[in-house]
């Protein structure tokens, strides 16, 4: 029992010391922004690199949006066919798929009152595909899109052929265009919730792979007590099965499981909810997956995992519950072109999981989020002032925000929270360009636009800007700002400074101890009577706050609500004078606030005795 005691102790422990804060919080405003109507259901988005821009399923529609002016224009407009269940959202076409599947054409897909139909575009989504008759050229989409809209379907568009993956019909096939159709078999997967995918390039095409990302439910709970396992299927590029019929399975199929949690205290987050490869184009198996899982004690987890792990497991471990002998033949699930041995098909065919599971890098996750939910992830590789790589993470919230993440040796810093929605609601879409430096986020009635830098926010000093730990910003010493970092950054002669590792502002050659405050001091005339409440506005949540008086006297806060007040009372018993709210961080030192306090004639020299009444409201109005 002591040991038992001791070990969830110190999970409690690690749990505490992974949570992890965002460091700043930003609200933001005037952004490219589009909201949708009551009637509009904002289910898929499509970024088009080619043309710039973003393609926008709501219910019955497709939505072109070019942010330059941030005008949207209807592409496309099916109505909804009465049939089916009579629900409305059942009978309504409500757009699901938007994917690219040549350099001309793209496919959208809908429920389409429970007959899921795909329909094409062309002219950079200007234009309906046509048959010879005129009408709108379509194509049966029960493969492609869910009857339901509540349903979450996975596609990915790889050099002319649609992989899609449906929790619907709990298979992944290879569903449009040239390559022959294939599709899992039923018994491979056990009531799987799909929620992404991912295309692998290698060196070698022939050796590409594509993986999807699910959740299975289990029928018995484990030794961890959970109903869910998180899955990372793979299949290959070239897989063109065993035979020459027009349809059949997968010959190259294969799967495993991702650990996430504290595997040796048993405590893990079994389902996952989202995932993201980021890739490496000079260095294929350099690549990182990212995921977000959840548990059932409200909490959510970051793990990444290496394309080495990954690789590794697939192409050595044993198929779980296979005994027979495979020597001779190929490995099970190798990527090539040709006939696969029967034995090798069998073997895959009634065993294919592998048997070893895959752990995070270092078998912990980044951190973990308690008493909320991530719902999407993206991440960026992002080139900093000394030419080093770091990974950036953008996590969306259940409650409509996003969290710009470091990734960094092993380890996370949340730089900052964004708040850039009107109304509060789950990010459920998120893309990003890195090449134009834009995020696309959106929730089920909005979406925005966000930079991927914007250095300005951090502050108008060199310290303010470097303490920031943003890989997409730097100091610029010629100019005096805190600018983004260029993409083709001559180090030898640049003047832009970063720390990007770790909170380091002695960089900033010159500057002073303290970022001092600009303005003037906010002066405040005061009767005796009553409380005084002084605000001071808090930047950085990492940091320690602490008022003074008359540059000597130290008074400690709380935050609450954005600020760290001074109030006076009995305990704390000041006379009028000066006084200053300075937040503390690791050599970073900045004055907040600084209020200059008299009493009117007639008040009692000392405040400890009285009670003077001023509200934050009158206070914000002064300042």
């Amino acid at each position: 029992m002591l040991n038992a005691r001791l070990v969830l102790f110190a999970h409690l422990l690690l749990l505490s010391t992974t949570e992890r804060t965002p460091r700043l919080k930003f609200t933001l405003k005037d952004l490219p922004h589009l909201e949708f109507g009551s009637l509009e259901k904002y289910t898929v988005q499509f970024h088009d690199q080619r043309a710039d821009t973003l393609y926008i399923g709501v219910t019955g529609a497709v939505l072109r949006v070019t942010f330059t002016q941030f005008n949207a224009s209807h592409t496309s407009r099916e109505s909804c066919k009465s049939k089916g269940p009579p629900s409305q959202d059942d009978c309504e076409n409500v757009i699901t798929v938007i994917e690219r599947v040549n350099s001309s054409t793209v496919m959208v897909c809908g429920t389409h009152a429970g007959s899921p139909t795909c329909w094409f575009l062309r002219n950079n989504g200007t234009q309906l595909v046509m048959d010879k008759e005129g009408h709108g050229f379509v194509i049966d989409g029960k493969e492609i899109s869910p009857p339901s809209p509540a349903q979450r379907p996975v596609t990915i568009a790889v050099e002319g052929n649609l992989y899609s993956a449906m929790t619907s019909s709990g298979t992944i096939q290879r569903s449009y265009w040239k390559g022959k159709h294939l599709r899992t078999e039923d018994k491979w997967f056990q009531n799987p919730t799909f929620v992404g995918s991912a295309w692998i390039k290698l060196k070698d095409s022939s050796k590409d792979e594509i993986y999807f990302f699910f959740s299975e439910t289990e029928d018995s709970a484990g030794l961890d007590g959970k109903p869910y396992r998180s899955r990372i299927g793979r299949v290959c590029k070239v897989d063109e099965g065993a035979s020459k019929t027009a349809q059949e399975s997968w010959t190259t199929f294969l799967k495993a499981r991702l650990i996430c949690g504290f595997p040796t205290e048993l405590r893990l987050f079994n389902k996952i909810e989202d995932a993201f490869v980021l890739l490496v184009e000079d260095d294929p198996r350099g690549s990182i997956v990212y995921g977000i899982f959840s548990s059932l004690w409200n909490s959510t987890a970051i793990c990444a995992y290496s394309q080495v792990d990954i690789d590794r497991a697939f192409k050595t471990s044993r198929l779980k519950g296979y005994t027979g002998n495979l020597a001779g033949n190929q490995r099970p699930g190798t990527c090539t072109t040709g006939n696969v041995p029967k034995n090798v098909l069998s073997a895959i065919r009634n065993h294919p999981e592998i048997e070893d599971p895959i752990y995070p890098i270092k078998r912990h996750p980044l951190y973990v989020m308690k008493h909320s939910s991530y719902t999407r992830i993206t991440a960026d590789r992002v080139k900093g002032a000394s030419q080093n790589f770091y990974q950036v993470l953008f996590l969306g919230t259940g409650n409509g925000k996003i969290h710009k993440v470091l990734h960094s040796n092993g380890k996370s810093f949340i730089i900052a929270e964004l708040s850039p929605f009107k109304a509060e609601a789950p990010i459920s879409v998120m893309t990003l360009d890195s090449s134009k430096g834009h995020l696309f986020v959106g929730t089920s009635r909005e979406t925005v636009r966000l930079p991927l830098a914007d250095c300005e926010a951090y502050g108008s000093s060199c310290k303010q800007c470097v303490a920031a730990r943003d890989p997409y910003c730097g100091w610029d010493r010629a100019s005096g700002k805190c600018v983004a970092i260029p993409w083709d950054l001559n180090v030898s002669n640049s003047t832009i400074v970063q720390n990007v590792e770790q909170l380091n502002v002695s960089i900033c050659d010159g500057s002073s101890d303290v970022v001092v405050f600009s303005e003037r001091p906010k002066e405040l005339s005061i009767n005796s009577g009553a409380y005084l409440y002084l605000p001071c506005p808090v930047r950085s949540y990492h940091a320690v706050y602490t008022w003074s008086y008359n540059q000597k006297d130290q008074f400690a806060c709380t935050i609450k609500d954005g600020s760290c007040p001074l109030i006076f009372n009995g305990e704390v018993p000041m006379s009028e004078g000066l006084f200053k709210c300075t937040a503390s961080e690791d050599g970073l030192k900045e004055e907040l606030a600084v209020y200059k306090v008299t009493l009117n004639e007639g008040s009692a020299p000392m405040l400890e005795r009285t009670a003077l009444l001023l509200s934050l409201a009158a206070v914000c109005a002064l300042m």
